[in-house]
């Protein structure tokens, strides 16, 4: 079957929102004239006033048939309206400042940052464009800012529907998480370096597999400058998550109260310099051979051990690739009823209990003088050192002494495996690679691409009604498609995978972001398959998204990249 790629308009960004983003306010002066001096006593004002009331009578002939010549500006007052005329247009003209984006899985939700702020956008369908619905800040330090930013679905099973979430990292090494109208949630200090990127991993949609999966997982990963890594398990923090929205709703001060999630932190030693990392989890069950045959005739050439407990790919510099995994299995599995009873082992090892701090990041509560919250006991400050991170073995190396990778972009899972297999890198050459996550290979390679950011689409074969349906026997039918655009060149291109053709080529220009979505909300693996079934029959929590791409312009304007069959 032969693909095309169309690019379709979708909605739009009003421009005072990116405007007032990036600081870029309109100067508005309001000037005051003195005419104290053409009114020297009170006598000459009382004879003005009644010179005015003998004039103003009804008998005046008001002269509504009489044209008057307009009175014409004069040069002071078209010097002003020049300067005013200049500032709205460079307020609300195109953007050329960096700003970062992160949607939900559907893209009815964006969080855009730009250094010290966030705001928070919900698609409005009736009027055709996004609306702003929070912003915030969390910058509580001289020179704070905003370093990476993640919008964080949370599916909410007894209404079908997603909670929204904003994490953001900072380069004070600080951790902050704020409901959607900016409300801070939780906030804790990990590592003294600032935070590179947030990532989440979430599982496949259910009609990527005809069953139910019993080693799926959930993870929220964070790099740190120096080569740390710090993976949040997602169910717990799901869990700290609601408890905390549902404190802030009954009015008690949730940022008080003390509560936990795990986390892993590990050190990526191979490295000179992690530019960016992704986590595969752990490795998934694998069939054991029963007879000595089929024993003897295993080979694998897949470089992560079989019983590996985390697996990540890091990327950066000497070298340029590498895999690193542990089978340490200190990891405790969390629940529900351990997590409501806030209680979390607390281990030798790189778990460790992550406590809630204050709303003052540096542990100084502004509130310390005033009476508690009620039904709020006072906390104890949580614990100022930062636990050491854990050296992660390397398992796979990838050495290019000239090249330095940038970025990588793992593809969503596939139907056949249920894990994702595919990855591309982009580098400082102008290169952008497609990596085979399983054997560590490459497999197409793309020159002169500079400034390149990669994506994901999939189209389904199948109808939405087969999608959702319980009675499916067999995975879905999916087709992916590698998106890739050049900011210095204004190009982006569309590729069918593995080898298929080039079946989209725009010039778009410069100044675009090409924003990925399509992701599980974060809770999905303790929702059962024929749940998330329902929320996508009825179309609610953004469940079972395919993989897409937006591109929004420098003046709010959104397309949505759509592959279609060819007529």
């Amino acid at each position: 079957m032969s693909f095309k790629c169309i690019l379709t308009p979708h909605y739009r960004i009003p421009p005072p929102i990116l405007s007032i983003l990036v600081g870029r306010l309109p100067q508005v002066s309001t000037i005051i004239e003195d005419v104290t001096e053409e009114a020297t006593t009170a006598e000459t004002i009382k004879l003005d006033e009644t010179a005015d009331d003998q004039a103003d009578s009804w008998d005046k002939d008001w002269g509504w048939n009489v044209d008057e010549a307009p009175k014409s500006p004069s040069p002071d007052d078209r010097v002003a309206s020049s300067s005013n005329t200049s500032d709205y247009a460079h307020a609300f003209s195109p953007l050329t400042e960096s700003y970062m984006v992160s949607t939900s899985p559907g893209g009815g939700y964006m969080v855009l940052a730009h250094k010290s702020k966030f705001v928070v956008i919900e698609l409005n369908e009736e009027e055709e464009e996004y609306c702003a619905v929070g912003q915030g800040s969390g910058c509580e330090m001289e020179g704070e800012e905003i370093t990476a930013i993640l919008c964080l679905p949370l599916f909410v099973p007894s209404i079908r529907k997603n909670q929204m979430f904003v994490m953001a990292g900072y380069n004070t090494g600080w951790l902050r998480v704020f409901s959607e109208t900016g409300t801070i949630l939780t906030a804790q200090l990990l590592e003294p370096t600032p935070i590179l990127s947030i990532k989440i991993r979430t599982p496949p949609p259910v009609y990527k597999t005809a069953a139910t999966q019993s080693w799926q997982d959930e993870e929220i990963t964070l790099l740190f400058q120096g080569n740390k890594v710090v993976s949040i398990d997602g169910q717990s923090l799901w869990m700290v998550l609601r408890v905390c929205d549902g404190q802030r709703e009954s009015g008690i001060d949730s940022s008080r109260m003390h509560t936990a999630f795990t986390y892993k932190k590990y050190e990526f030693q191979k490295h000179d310099q992690v530019k960016d990392v992704v986590s595969l989890g752990p490795s998934p069950p694998r069939s054991t051979p029963t007879t000595i045959l089929e024993q003897s005739s295993t080979i694998s050439t897949i470089p992560f051990p079989p019983t590996a407990t985390s697996r990540y790919i890091a990327v950066g510099y000497n070298p340029m690739l590498c895999y690193y995994a542990t089978t340490d299995s200190s990891r405790p599995l969390m629940s529900a009823v351990s997590m409501a009873s806030y209680v979390v082992s607390r281990v030798a090892t790189p778990v460790f209990s992550l406590a809630k701090s204050w709303w003052s990041g540096g542990g100084n509560n502004s509130n310390s003088g005033s009476s508690p919250t009620p039904y709020v006991p006072d906390m104890h400050p949580p614990p100022s050192n930062v636990e050491p991170a854990t050296p992660i073995p390397v398992v796979l190396t990838l050495e290019d002494p000239d090249r330095r990778i940038t970025n990588i972009s793992v593809a969503p899972a596939s139907t056949s495996s249920q894990r994702s297999t595919l990855a591309a890198t982009t580098d400082l050459l102008g290169r952008v690679i497609l990596w085979d996550l399983q054997s560590g290979e490459m497999v197409r390679m793309w020159k002169g691409i500079r400034d390149a950011v990669c994506g994901w689409v999939e189209i389904s074969e199948d109808n939405s009604n087969e999608l959702c349906s319980n009675q499916r026997n067999r995975p879905a039918r999916v087709s992916l498609f590698l998106v890739i655009y050049s900011e210095r060149r204004g190009l982006l291109l569309v590729f069918h995978m593995r080898h298929g053709a080039k079946v989209g080529i725009f010039r778009i220009g410069q100044g675009w972001r090409l924003v990925p979505c399509g992701r599980e909300p974060l809770g999905s693996s303790m929702v059962s398959a024929d749940r998330r079934r329902a929320a996508m029959r009825k179309d609610e929590g953004e469940c079972g998204c395919l993989s897409k791409c937006l591109l929004i312009g420098p003046d709010g304007e959104v397309r949505n990249i759509q592959i279609v069959p060819k007529e």
